[in-house]
């Protein structure tokens, strides 16, 4: 059926119901209307024909779990949230969900929520998918006033986030009472995960995933914070709560790959708790994490939890302690003046051959020199610094060192 371009216009002071029961006759099918969270606003009455996902949906006022889940998984709502058109949906019989068409309703870059036609009575056509983009441009009065209240809502979910985050509630039981009070549901365990990159608008790049696992978040300046936990899928498949973090971090790195500079963007995690009061660790784990990847980009790569950074997550103390104490290895700042005086850089083999646990092959390799004149090498570093290189407490100490010189002056400026 063909629809004028003006033929909501009629609609203008009707109420949600009476719209949807317009866009159902139109459409000769069954419709439902959502908010942003899924909750059922409206449907209409057309037919009795409907399948259990509706029928759930319906008596449930809301998308049963195992619904949005699967729609998360075939794709279906990254299209809704970054297209206007209609999204043509299969049958996904292992859920209840019979052929589908829903269209986002959105107001600029904000998606207020969803309208859902069950294909049931007849074949949609392209004329259907223009009757469901008008039905979308006059839904909108209509959830505005609802997404305002959703908003100032949600602004009062992020700032008692940010309150935990900084440490601010003592106590246990303050805390759960007043997420209760904010209709909060808090995981349990969690952790804090950051991403940061120059640029910010992170939560606007990652809204999909953020919204497919429901996470509670904030920004501060670049920097994207996240707590993970609760309804995450991975963890209602068995996951553990690192491992599904480690993907979640897999799946927005690639989705930033080429929208921000992969050289400036960071992430790391902290530590899994299930007491509330100790989100502040988390939280302060993650951002020493950050701190530890900036100045240690290459040897930290492939890290991102605060458990696998190892010695790193000690260098930044052990170099306070060290100043604070006057310590100098004198036996490494002669190697340096040798570097200097010959023009030689047999401190970088040295690192190298540490980095690779003291592997000849792997550390040849890196270095693009033959094994014997790896060999010559190290036994010219072992003459001038006097220490035997198969000493594994020698080796410890100067590879801590060797860290520690590393960083210079560069901790002093994060």
């Amino acid at each position: 059926m063909s629809v004028q371009p003006d033929y909501f216009e009629q609609y203008q002071n009707a109420d949600i119901d009476e719209l949807a029961d317009a866009i159902g006759e139109l459409l000769n099918n069954p419709i439902t209307i959502e908010d942003a969270d899924h909750k059922l606003i409206a449907y209409s009455s057309h037919g009795e024909s409907t399948d259990q996902a509706r029928w759930s949906t319906i008596m449930g006022r809301r998308v049963p779990e195992k619904v949005l889940t699967r729609l998360w998984k075939e794709g279906v709502f990254q299209q809704l949230l970054t297209e206007d058109n209609p999204v043509h949906i299969p049958a996904i019989d292992e859920v209840g969900l019979g052929k589908r068409v829903a269209i986002a309703i959105r107001k600029g870059n904000d998606v207020l929520g969803y309208i859902w036609a069950q294909e049931v009575n007849r074949p949609f056509t392209d004329a259907d998918d223009e009757i469901l983009r008008q039905a979308a441009r006059i839904a909108v009065p209509r959830l505005v006033q609802r997404q305002g209240k959703r908003k100032a809502e949600e602004q009062r979910r992020k700032e008692f986030f940010w309150e935990l985050l900084l440490g601010n509630h003592a106590s246990e039981t303050a805390i759960r009472r007043k997420a209760e009070s904010l209709e909060m549901e808090l995981p349990a365990p969690y952790l804090i995960c950051i991403i940061d990159a120059p640029g910010g608008q992170l939560d606007r790049y990652l809204y999909p995933l953020i919204m497919r696992d429901k996470l509670l978040w904030v920004t501060d300046g670049s920097q994207l914070i996240l707590l993970m936990g609760g309804k995450t899928a991975g963890l209602r498949e068995g996951g553990s709560l690192a491992r599904v973090t480690e993907q979640f971090l897999a799946e927005s790195l690639d989705k930033l790959g080429d929208r921000v500079d992969a050289g400036s963007l960071v992430a790391g995690y902290g530590q899994p708790y299930k007491a509330y009061t100790d989100i502040v660790r988390s939280y302060r784990e993650a951002l020493h994490v950050l701190q530890v990847k900036r100045l240690f980009s290459q040897e930290t790569r492939q890290i991102y939890g605060f458990h696998d950074l190892g010695i790193y997550r000690f260098l930044l103390q052990l170099k306070k302690w060290g100043e604070a104490e006057g310590y100098v290895n004198n036996r490494l700042a002669r190697l340096i003046e040798y570097d200097r005086d010959n023009q030689t850089n047999l401190k970088e083999t040295l690192e190298t051959f540490l980095d690779t646990a003291g592997k000849a092959n792997v550390t040849s390799q890196r270095l693009h020199i033959h094994i014997n004149t790896l060999s010559y090498r190290l036994r010219r570093i072992e003459e001038i610094m006097e220490i035997n290189l198969d000493d594994q407490n020698q080796r410890t100490a100067l590879y801590l060192d060797l860290k520690l010189d590393k960083l210079g002056k560069s901790a002093d400026h994060l």
